[in-house]
């Protein structure tokens, strides 16, 4: 049933282009009467517009980009206005549409925004509420309220008329002439205490003295007009609180001498200077892929550039991949621009984020630093994006809406002519092979500032180590090097990315290990509280005194973590401060004093986990031990050795960034394999070439396309037969659904389907999960969307939707 609306034009993930909804809305020179509204409600039988009529009281009010409020089905939903346009005659005679029913005047988003809705939800299988919901302002929407507006201040002769013919409206009357902007909320007037039955306020509504309006709270005030009235004249008499255009001024000096710039860097800052000039005339948009060794500078290069696009009336976005990263990053931009800084990440407390939402909306900040979802950032004058250590995966987003901030940064910076800069010592794979290709543009810095070098790599076998009776986790060579900086009173960084003591508990009687009892996962030993901890679900229980299974006491505990290594480090070097970053501490003690104590010099140790392996400076730092630096080249998946040089080369680049020399000590039980050879010799060239060799063998991107289906429920019967379904499916589609048209291959072929199979992590909160892998070869994207979506429909035409079972589709996995 359309009762809400109509999707006579309705916009589908691949429909109408933003520019032609609003020329539909200029036809003829004729007002728009209607909105074309996408709905809050996520689901793909509704990703499209509806049609919903503005209101005389709107008209104005109602723009692309504003958050509305309209009945759909019955119910007050929220919603986004995606264009505008003209009812036709056609229009009019078949449908009996909706008004809009409340404006959120309080913000806009901008063209580039919406020009991005329908382009993400296209590439990531999911739906343009989706979208929009990332786009809106932090936290829970604000729902409208009904409130009852004076039309006009009565006089007494007014009020003296209706107290002779209707004392309950003159008595109303009164009272909203005394209110603060002469209007009252609907419910606080007909409900207990108010005293006014609704029939009071239709007899003046119907005489045209009161309005009955939905109205929202502008961003940031109190409910109460007294309050949001108090604040506006806060702000009014407060010029500093006014938005302020971007002019010169608004770029501080610094409050230390600028760096003097490498050759490489100069260069670097000459061609992002040229492109950000060239941008505003529609010329060469390539994204620019800044290549630099670890300690190269590459911050300075990003600040340069700010400074130029601040300087131009520009607004700079910098997103970096770690909320751990931000804070640091942070201090040094504001030592540059002052509080023209703006922070946004999740690790915000929900005010936190939301005020600076509102800073950036109102235009008192013109360079926005944060994580992922800080690609979203409402930047009406937006002129450079940068994506720092753009290969990290955790630009990707996992849960809900499986989007790549890279991918939607470069979109966004092609309706708002941006300039995209990637910036990265260790590209991935996809990104190095466009900028060979020519598809971006590459920029390199070969050299450290100031002469510095790379630091040496030495590589550990310890498989010689255990031959010679140690078999602790610390090699002998590293225990030297560490005690020789203790001695010149330098920092070390010990990296280890398994926190918690033990990485599992066995019984050695029958050789069971302790698993966690809603995830097919070993249980970690933690110290700190003496808990088996689950890095899953959380899930935690004691230290079993006997064997669950044979009940014997033969208890021991295996593998070791950041706890043991922590531990270890204090009991070899007594009296010496040792320092912990993983997970646990962030969530216990926070990030920032931790790090801000290392970087005081308060301790000359830190050991850690991932959390501290890239973007972090500090100059003591003399020596990097890596622990187990061939752990992550043994996981399910291709992208292993490429993960692992990227994570080895970001923590050997740790060290020796100032004057003194550096060190890196990598341990391994496989020194052969070509990632540790080349992460020793910092040869990103060549393992960059081995590599994408080995990927056009296995026929694996950038030489194919990946998708993953993965299903999930409490039972795994059924989540077996919806993956099973949907293999038959998808192989059944195999044969029809061609690659090749535009994409330039002589053969067309079809999709390759792998599975169904378990997951790697086969149960994780009670819920089993198996996975379904399609593989496109050249560049079949189009094909596996239109497999994906058409495999859905099936599925959902067979099966209907079996109750408890989780689909979850992924491109580029």
């Amino acid at each position: 049933m359309e009762a809400n609306g109509t999707a006579a034009n309705g916009m589908a993930a691949n429909g109408m282009e933003l520019g032609a909804m609003e020329a539909n809305g200029r036809e003829a020179g004729r007002r728009p009467e209607l909105a074309q509204v996408i709905i809050d409600i996520p689901h793909r039988d509704l990703d499209r517009v509806f049609h919903y009529r503005i209101p005389e009281a709107l008209a104005g009010e109602v723009e692309p980009g504003r958050e509305v409020w309209v009945a759909f089905h019955g119910k007050l939903t929220r919603g986004w206005v995606l264009g505008l346009e003209v009812a036709t005659a056609e229009l009019e005679k078949a449908f009996a549409l909706q008004p809009v029913e409340a404006v959120n005047g309080s913000y806009r988003l901008g063209h580039d925004l919406l020009a991005l809705v329908p382009w993400l939800a296209r590439e990531t299988l999911g739906t343009m509420a989706d979208v929009l919901r990332l786009m809106a302002p932090p936290g829970p929407p604000v729902r409208p309220a009904a409130w009852v507006l004076l039309a006009a201040k009565p006089d007494q002769e007014a009020i003296a008329f209706w107290e002779g013919i209707d004392p309950e409206c003159a008595d109303l009357l009164r009272r909203l002439s005394r209110a603060s902007q002469r209007r009252m909320k609907y419910a606080s007037l007909t409900g207990k205490g108010g005293g006014v039955p609704p029939a009071v306020i239709d007899r003046l509504s119907d005489a045209g003295l009161v309005t009955v309006r939905r109205l929202l709270p502008k961003l940031g005030e109190r409910a109460t007009p007294e309050r949001a009235r108090e604040k506006a004249l806060k702000t009014a008499s407060n010029p500093a609180s006014k938005p302020t255009s971007i002019t010169n001024s608004n770029v501080q000096p610094p409050l230390f001498p600028e760096p003097a710039l490498t050759p490489d860097q100069k260069q670097a800052v000459h061609y992002l200077t040229e492109a950000l000039y060239a941008a505003r005339r529609g010329n060469d948009s390539r994204p620019f892929l800044l290549h630099g060794v670890t300690g190269s500078g590459k911050t300075e290069v990003y600040i340069r550039a700010i400074r130029e696009a601040l300087a131009r009336g520009r607004q700079a976005l910098l997103l970096v991949p770690e909320i751990a990263l931000t804070p640091q990053t942070e201090r040094r931009l504001r030592e540059r621009f002052g509080s023209k800084v703006a922070l946004l990440h999740s690790g915000l407390a929900d005010a936190a984020r939301r005020q600076e939402w509102q800073r950036v909306h109102r235009g008192e900040a013109d360079l926005v630093v944060g994580a992922r979802s800080a690609v979203f950032a409402p930047l009406p004058r937006l002129g450079l994006i940068i994506v720092d250590e753009e290969h990290e995966p955790s630009y990707q987003q996992d849960n809900d809406l499986k989007y790549h901030a890279r991918e939607a940064a470069m979109e966004r910076a092609r309706h708002c002519g941006a300039v995209v800069v990637l910036g990265s010592a260790t590209p991935a794979l996809e990104t190095y092979e466009q900028a060979l290709s020519g598809r971006f543009r590459l920029l390199q810095l070969r050299q450290r500032p100031a002469g510095g070098q790379l630091p040496p790599v030495d590589v550990i076998d310890m498989r010689d180590e255990l031959a010679a009776g140690n078999k602790g986790m610390l090699s002998r060579y590293l225990l030297e090097a560490v005690e020789e900086r203790l001695r010149r009173r330098q920092q070390v960084i010990l990296y280890l990315n398994r926190r918690g003591f033990s990485t599992f508990v066995i019984c050695r009687e029958c050789g069971t290990v302790v698993t966690c009892p809603r995830c097919s996962i070993s249980l970690v030993y933690h110290r700190h509280g003496e808990q088996l901890h689950c890095h899953y679900c959380n899930f935690r229980q004691d230290v079993p005194e006997t064997c669950p299974h044979c009940r014997s006491r033969a208890i021991r505990y295996f593998g070791a973590g950041t706890q043991r290594i922590e531990e270890e480090l204090r009991a070899r070097f007594p009296g010496v401060p040792v320092l912990r970053m993983d997970r646990d501490v962030a969530e216990r003690e926070g990030i920032a004093p931790v790090l801000d104590a290392f970087g005081r010099g308060e301790a000359p140790i830190l050991v850690g986990t991932q959390m501290i392996a890239k973007g972090l400076d500090f100059p003591r730092v003399t020596l990097v031990g890596v622990l187990a630096a061939d752990a992550s080249l043994h996981i399910s998946d291709f992208r292993a050795a490429e993960r692992t040089f990227q994570l080895l080369s970001q923590v050997a680049g740790r060290a020796g960034r100032a004057r003194e020399p550096g060190q890196v000590v990598l341990q391994t039980y496989c020194p052969e394999h070509y990632c540790l050879q080349a992460v020793q010799l910092h040869d990103y060239e060549g393992f960059f070439r081995r590599e994408i060799e080995l990927r056009q063998q296995l026929g694996y991107p950038p030489f194919a396309r990946l998708a993953r289906v993965l299903f999930s429920g409490p039972e795994e019967p059924l989540v077996r037969v919806a993956a099973d379904t949907w293999a038959e499916i998808l192989r059944h589609q195999a044969g029809t659904v061609t690659i090749g048209g535009s994409s330039g291959l002589e053969e067309p072929e079809g999709l390759d389907v792998w599975g169904p199979a378990p997951a790697p992590v086969a149960k994780v909160e009670n819920r089993f999960r198996w996975l379904l892998t399609l593989r496109a070869k050249g560049d079949g994207m189009k094909a596996l969307r239109s497999a994906l979506i058409a495999a859905e429909g099936e599925y959902s035409r067979r099966r209907g939707r079996p109750a408890g079972v989780t689909i979850s589709l992924m491109l580029n996995p």
